[in-house]
């Protein structure tokens, strides 16, 4: 499972949805209705464990990422900030 399987898996399984053709990569996952701000917290926290990442409060606040898509690139950019150092 790749790192973008594994994101869609987590918000899967976190909120009980699943991606088809109604919801997809680049759906607005707040607008949609899949998320609340709870629900986001929770599931950066799930995404900083499993990939062993440090995410900052500002990252937390600041950057709110609506899709998969956009969480998917913010991951796959912490991930190669952590590999550069």
């Amino acid at each position: 499972m790749d790192r973008t399987q594994h994101i869609q898996k987590l918000i899967e399984d976190q909120f009980l949805v699943e991606f088809d053709g109604e919801l997809t990569a680049e759906s607005d996952l707040f607008k949609a209705g899949v998320m609340d701000s709870f629900g986001y917290i929770q599931l950066l926290s799930s995404l900083e464990q499993d990939f062993s990442l440090k995410l900052t409060d500002e990252e937390f606040l600041t950057n709110v990422f609506t899709s998969l898509a956009a969480i998917d690139a913010f991951i796959a950019k912490k991930l190669a900030e952590r590999d550069d150092h």
